[in-house]
């Protein structure tokens, strides 16, 4: 059987820099080695052996979303192509989010860290900075996501939990489907049917809502952010 092996290297890193590296590693792979999805890689074991850090995972023929968007150099993805991807994010991360005792969010959604297989199948890797969400802590420590796809909280000013996931869902799902690279502007996002007018109303909506830079203004749980985008399939259908 394939598998593929993760393997941590912090041979340059200072020692502050190797402690917080190691941290997020084995963060990764204790949140992984107990989650079972059909969105989310099987990790099969993790250890350390002679100084280097290991994860053993599922290993997945495909793409990633960023080197698919790559290769069509600014043309949109197909609508109901964008919003079935968008449909199996959703599941993972409410998914993530009902974990108890403490919900995990994944703070790091982009392209880079989306992988497409073969069969369409799509599966969030990279889990390096997800976080157990805590109630009682009322912003971040750290900076923590990729400028362009993180959520205006994520810049320090407050506490993320999984409404920030969901605006990132809504920056990938609003790069798919303008072909607009949002990490060129952070933080800026035009009307998508202004760049792309064959877009439907209904997901130019759910792209908007899930942008709002009021997180309580956004689908407040990416369950009900599933069931918008199940009706525009089915009206699209």
């Amino acid at each position: 059987k394939i598998l593929a092996a993760k393997e941590l290297r912090v041979g340059k890193l200072s020692a502050e820099k190797a402690r917080e590296a190691l941290s997020q590693f084995q963060t990764e792979a204790r949140i992984l080695s107990r989650l079972t999805h059909p969105n989310l890689p099987k990790v099969y074991d993790y250890f350390s052996r002679h100084g280097a850090h290991y994860i053993v995972m599922e290993y997945i023929r495909g793409k990633t979303l960023e080197q698919m968007l790559g290769a069509r150099r600014g043309k949109p993805v197909d609508e109901r192509l964008a919003l079935s991807w968008a449909l199996q994010i959703c599941r993972a991360v409410h998914f993530l989010s009902v974990q108890r005792p403490r919900p995990i969010v994944f703070r790091d959604l982009k392209p880079s860290n989306i992988m497409i297989d073969r069969t369409g199948r799509v599966k969030l890797i990279d889990f390096g900075i997800a976080r157990f969400f805590k109630e009682e802590r009322r912003e971040d420590t750290y900076v923590y996501g990729t400028p362009g796809y993180a959520a205006p909280e994520q810049y320090g000013t407050g506490q993320t939990d999984v409404r920030s996931d969901i605006f990132s869902l809504g920056a990938t799902m609003h790069h798919c489907l303008t072909g607009r690279n949002p990490s060129q502007n952070p933080l800026d996002f035009p009307d998508p049917r202004q760049i792309n007018p064959r877009l439907s109303r209904e997901t130019a909506a759910i792209i908007k809502k899930a942008l709002d830079p009021d997180m309580d203004k956004r689908f407040q749980s990416a369950y009900e952010m599933k069931l918008a985008i199940q009706k525009v399939l089915l009206d699209l259908s």
